[in-house]
């Protein structure tokens, strides 16, 4: 669907699943995030999500689900949201599943980092990383494996990149977030059945690759005001803006495009939008998510990577709009 609407709802629960280490069965809690998509024209999941939450929220979830692993946790609320297209949940900070569509297999996913120096060897002088710099990256593993296996693989992986210059490792010479997220691939995919790897190699930029194609992202948050209703009043909210590109690596430069870049072409219509009132912005037809998310890809229609552009208006909710099914 070219258009998706997405929206979150936390609860706060408490479980008992079998430890595998010891056997016991402990009642613990978590904060647990659910995250949905839904087609545009579908019925509002959205609207559904906190009602369907709302028994498991301060409740014994053993008490809903025979067995509340994430899977079964995940299966529940699916069968509470028939529209669903996709969803995600988070039981702790650094893991949860998600099912990209009703039809799709069930993935477990997990959180890592690790801190490490690069810089890059092929870009033009004077550009910022052509400097010795280092980051905290961010890494997930999404795979058909259990959280068990994914630690695994990743403590065993760690202590190759923790704490060194990436460009002294064999296949990292040219250390993008790219190339660091394939030469992953490449080292788990003979144990794991991966589905993607992402890197983050900053809060606003990361790639994420799937074996066979790189996407990037880019974000930037921008201030603007919104018509409340009729009489002419006004509310407003801090807007975050995502812009993926997708395709093949430069085979010099290691990257699918330059993160600077694609902050460059988004600032002439990012100027139009923060800190405006949004119904005022010139072309822009309807001052929402899905409104703004569809102005930003015409805005950039000579940008042939693009693949999609996220808008929300609060963290989980908003709109996508994909480019290449449109």
């Amino acid at each position: 669907m070219p258009l998706m609407h997405a929206a979150s709802c936390g609860f706060e629960a408490a479980r008992s699943v079998r430890n595998v280490a010891d056997l016991r069965r402990c009642l613990h809690g978590h904060s647990f995030l659910c995250s949905a998509r839904w087609a545009d024209g579908a019925p509002d999941v959205g609207a559904a999500l906190s009602t369907a939450l709302a028994p498991l929220d301060y409740a014994d979830l053993n008490q809903a689900v025979a067995v509340p692993d994430d899977a079964s946790l995940l299966g529940w609320i699916a069968g509470h949201l028939p529209h669903a297209d996709g969803l995600w949940l988070r039981s702790a900070p650094d893991r949860g599943v998600l099912r990209t569509s009703a039809q799709a297999p069930l993935l477990h996913w997990l959180h890592a980092d690790f801190e490490a120096a690069h810089q890059l060897p092929n870009v033009p002088p004077g550009h910022q990383c052509g400097r010795l710099h280092g980051h905290g990256f961010g890494v997930t593993l999404c795979a058909a494996a259990s959280h068990a296996e994914l630690e695994q693989a990743w403590v065993r992986l760690r202590p190759l990149l923790h704490q060194r210059m990436l460009n002294d490792i064999p296949g990292l010479e040219n250390p993008t977030s790219e190339v660091i997220s394939a030469w992953l691939w490449q080292q788990l995919a003979d144990v794991l059945a991966l589905d993607h790897v992402i890197v983050r190699e900053t809060a606003t930029a990361g790639s994420q690759f799937n074996g066979h194609t790189h996407r990037i992202w880019k974000t930037q948050r921008f201030e603007a005001a919104t018509p409340f209703d009729a009489h002419g009043r006004y509310t407003g909210h801090s807007y975050s803006l995502r812009l993926h590109l997708s395709g093949q690596l430069d085979e010099v430069m290691g990257w699918v495009q330059d993160f600077g870049d694609v902050k460059t072409r988004f600032k002439p219509f990012y100027q139009q939008l923060d800190h405006y009132p949004l119904d005022q912005v010139d072309g822009l037809s309807v001052a929402n998510c899905a409104g703004i998310a569809q102005w930003a890809a015409a805005k950039l229609a000579n940008t042939p990577e693009l693949c999609r552009v996220d808008v929300y208006q609060r963290p989980g909710e908003g709109s996508l709009f994909s480019v290449e099914a449109a």
